[in-house]
């Protein structure tokens, strides 16, 4: 059992697990950071220190009442991510005492909490993701878990899709381009999000990538939606790009309607191609777009389905919001 440290003042220099208010030589550098930070450096010489292995760190951390993923601890000591959510923040409290460090040392290198929802100061003209999805809980709750940065670390510069159905009318793959740019230093993740319409299928599976690995995936079956993380072949630094490739196979025998991408920040150019099954042709077919969730459909245009029984349009200078194709089978 743990007992918590004793809160410091001015007047009183901390005792740490040695008995000594002095740190011993090797962990001279950990209390410069403790003051300084920054967090994730303070945390990985912390670990270090305490000869405790991360799995180990875990177990401890469970025994509290917290949970936290073996990844979770990696992107916290390395930087890729930091503790926001409440459970996370008490985890915090909690590793001070594992790895015997003063109260509050780690948590005062955080700083304050960085804002979430509606008003998050964003890129001008972005929008928050959740006002791009109808009923957006379950998708709130996965960025959580996974911890997925409040703010645009990257900005899609293109994308193409290409979305093909089956002779029974429903969708059997996505085919995935992006070009991307870093906004800020250190962006090592893309995270992908995506919502099936039959709530009896199970979720769509990755099976290949370009210029990327599959990293952590999460579902939500109860929502339908399911978060990927895309792990980039390098680190970016701001104003580096990156392109990116990645085939999702769909799990689903229900026809399908429509397709639709949503963006929250501006783009340059979206194509999005919808390639039919020759015995499967659809009656009608029209590209349209919303600005939110729940706005109704503008610049709604028929397109051709040609020889090659595809559909496409092509967007320039894409603004936030909504970009489909629907059509009707009969």
């Amino acid at each position: 059992m743990h007992q918590e440290p004793q809160p410091t003042t001015t007047a009183q220099r901390p005792v740490y697990a040695n008995g000594s208010p002095t740190l011993p030589e090797p962990s001279r550098e950990l209390a410069e950071v403790l003051q300084k930070g920054p967090f994730s450096r303070a945390l990985h010489l912390a670990i270090e220190a305490s000869g405790l292995s991360l799995d180990r760190i875990q177990y401890r951390l469970a025994q509290r009442g917290v949970k936290v993923s073996l990844t979770t601890l990696s992107y916290w000591r390395h930087g890729r991510s930091r503790p926001e959510r409440p459970d996370s923040l008490r985890g915090v409290h909690i590793l001070e005492e594992v790895l015997r460090l003063p109260a509050n040392s780690l948590m005062s290198l955080l700083g304050p909490r960085r804002p979430r929802g509606r008003w998050l100061s964003h890129t001008p003209g972005s929008l928050d993701t959740e006002r791009l999805w109808e009923s957006p809980d379950g998708l709130t709750k996965l960025l959580e878990r996974l911890e997925v940065p409040s703010t645009a670390q990257l900005t899609r510069l293109s994308v193409h899709d290409t979305y093909l159905l089956g002779a029974d009318r429903s969708e059997k793959s996505l085919r995935v381009r992006e070009v991307v740019r870093a906004e800020v230093d250190k962006v090592s993740r893309h995270f992908l999000y995506y919502r099936g319409d039959d709530p009896d299928r199970p979720a769509p599976l990755i099976t290949s990538t370009r210029y990327c690995r599959l990293g952590r995936v999460r579902f939500d079956p109860e929502s339908n939606f399911m978060v990927a993380e895309l792990v980039l072949d390098r680190v970016l630094s701001a104003g580096d790009t990156t392109i990116m490739e990645f085939e999702l196979e769909c799990q689903s025998t229900t026809p399908a309607h429509f397709y639709d991408r949503r963006f929250r920040t501006p783009a340059r150019d979206y194509v999005l191609q919808v390639h039919f099954d020759p015995a499967m042709v659809p009656a009608r077919c029209f590209r349209y777009h919303r600005q939110l969730a729940n706005a109704p459909e503008q610049d709604v245009q028929e397109l051709w389905v040609g020889a090659s029984n595809t559909a496409h349009f092509v967007s320039l200078d894409v603004s936030p919001g909504i970009y489909g194709v629907r059509w009707d089978w009969d």
